[in-house]
């Protein structure tokens, strides 16, 4: 065991060391300082398909932080894992806001998006909550990105794929909604791209003390719908 806590321990930090040493390697190339960035929600995972790839996001500040509120440009890359070079990027100002919806963690999406026999999409996740407890609210939206022609560009932007919100006396009684949504791949295609299959599953829960009981009903109900390339994104 005393061992096996060991060889874990060398292997967190040597990832932990290789992902600095990318990090300082692409600010030099991009010519930004560390102190630009959000470095909290900066991340990085190598590409399942193509290990010798990684994907990076830096969050860089857009403009000044006020109260705790924030603008972050997107700096969406990937990288060789040898050198450190940057092969494709992209880049959106003003990507995310960060205010009473506060953003919370941004992850790198490596699910199984194979757009077409050639094209697999990696994607980007954006989580927000807001602090208030009578009124909870979460939720994530996800963009897919692809490489083509040499350029890395978005081909869905910001799609709400999970929301949780309601309102209780915080106590007992309230209503509360859960949305979470999957992504499945159509064997229809709209111009070369296959169609997106989104699934929903709905859940509303309300919640009524009763007979010095806290009751909750629940109902859920599903939805399917279809997200379609319109040559340039999916809409």
């Amino acid at each position: 065991m005393t061992r096996y806590l060991f060889t874990l321990l060398l292997c967190v930090q040597f990832s932990f060391s290789q992902s600095a040493d990318h990090l300082n390697t692409i600010l030099k190339q991009l010519k930004l300082n560390e102190s630009q960035i959000r470095i909290e929600l900066f991340t990085e995972k190598i590409l399942p398909y193509d290990k010798n790839k990684s994907v990076l996001v830096i969050p860089k500040y857009a403009s000044d932080i006020e109260e705790g509120s924030f603008v972050l440009d997107a700096y969406i890359l990937v990288i060789d894992n040898v050198t450190g070079k940057i092969i494709y990027k992209f880049i959106e100002p003003n990507a995310w806001t960060s205010d009473a919806l506060i953003l919370t963690d941004i992850t790198i999406d490596t699910g199984l998006y194979y757009l077409n026999k050639t094209t697999r999409a990696f994607g980007i996740r954006a989580d927000y909550r807001t602090q208030s407890q009578p009124n909870p609210f979460s939720e994530t939206n996800l963009s897919l990105y692809i490489v083509e022609k040499n350029t890395l560009k978005p081909v869905l932007h910001n799609y709400r794929v999970y929301k949780y919100g309601g309102e209780w006396d915080m106590k007992c009684d309230g209503e509360f909604e859960d949305i979470d949504s999957t992504i499945d791949i159509d064997k229809l295609q709209n111009n070369n791209f296959n169609n997106l299959i989104i699934k929903t599953k709905i859940t509303k829960t309300e919640n009524t003390f009763k007979n010095d009981d806290c009751d909750s009903k629940e109902t859920i109900k599903k939805e399917t719908t279809k997200l379609i390339f319109d040559g340039k994104q999916y809409k």
